[in-house]
């Protein structure tokens, strides 16, 4: 891969009419992880994916492609594959036309198209108009010609939108493929769960502004802290003898207490002087969910709006 792979928003400012949607945005997506970017619906994200590729002109600053403005870049799809809207194909179009028009007018070999229609799990529907594709198909022949240039940096806005089980499993399993040979991925979501298993980094905005820049293990870390989860069959009197001692201890579900403010040597030797039996002691691991809760509880805007919507 010929270029950097590497996607940059620098100080982008984006308003339509009196509401600003993307509000002084600056970040870098890397090479060779998957990105998710996040935030709730209207936080901004689809705007700023449409000012890297150029289809809407940002207000204020600069975004780049592989150091590049998307529309000086000669053959597009060889730079960057993007889906943004799956239900953007003409209905009477066959899926492996559209494929063969997207690849003539960016000088790619016709069978590029039949590699990425096997690629993506198409091949056998390939001459069918895509009107009638549900919207998995749609969503996979959008991937498809996201993958059609080859390109090292990829761009999915919500790509697991109306993908069964099995549609998920095997996006994310695509992801991180795509990841693992060097490619920058950037994945747009209002789910954290749908990125728990795919992201390497997060990117979190709201009201079209940086929440948060860092990796997914560095956020679960966080949002974990020194919090142990215990595994017994007598938690009442076990909460007891472990409150009593200085912990804050809230039950979870199928006999687990989480424990806050004592080691795990400390948390066995109290139940083992009291002949309370345990089976298990680990670092509790936050999910990225309560990650996510922890860095948005003091953004204002999110409660503000959310009491909004509810009124």
């Amino acid at each position: 891969m010929g270029m950097t792979a590497t996607i940059e928003a620098r100080g982008l400012r984006k308003h339509y009419g009196r509401t600003v949607a993307v509000d002084g945005l600056s970040f870098t997506v890397a090479p060779g992880q998957v990105t998710g970017f996040v935030g709730p619906n209207g936080a901004g994200k689809s705007t700023t994916m449409r000012m890297i590729l150029g289809l809407d002109a940002p207000d204020e600053g600069t975004a780049l492609v592989g150091g590049r403005q998307y529309r000086s870049l000669r053959t597009p799809l060889r730079e960057v594959g993007a889906l943004l809207d799956a239900a953007a194909i003409h209905p009477g179009r066959r899926a492996r036309n559209h494929l063969l028009w997207m690849a003539h007018s960016n000088g790619l070999p016709a069978g590029r198209v039949d590699e990425v229609l096997e690629q993506v799990g198409l091949g056998s529907v390939a001459r069918r108009r895509a009107g009638g594709f549900s919207l998995g198909m749609r969503q996979r022949l959008g991937i498809a010609g996201a993958l059609l240039g080859d390109p090292p940096v990829l761009m999915f806005d919500e790509p697991v939108n109306g993908l069964d089980p099995e549609g998920i499993m095997w996006i994310r399993g695509l992801l991180r493929s795509l990841a693992a040979q060097g490619r920058a991925v950037f994945v747009s979501s209002h789910l954290m769960s749908e990125l728990e298993d795919t992201a390497d980094h997060l990117i979190v905005i709201g009201r079209g502004r940086l929440i948060t820049d860092a990796s997914v293990d560095k956020l679960i870390a966080a949002a974990s802290g020194d919090r142990v989860d215990v595994r017994t069959s007598r938690r009442a009197e076990a909460m007891t003898v472990l409150a009593n001692a200085g912990a804050t201890v809230a039950a979870g579900d199928h006999e687990i207490l989480t424990v806050n403010g004592l080691t795990g040597e400390r948390i066995a030797a109290l139940l083992t002087e009291r002949g309370l039996p345990f089976s298990e002691l680990r670092q509790h691991r936050a999910s990225l969910e309560e990650a996510y809760m922890e860095l948005t509880r003091d953004a204002v805007e999110f409660n503000v709006t959310s009491v909004r919507q509810a009124s």
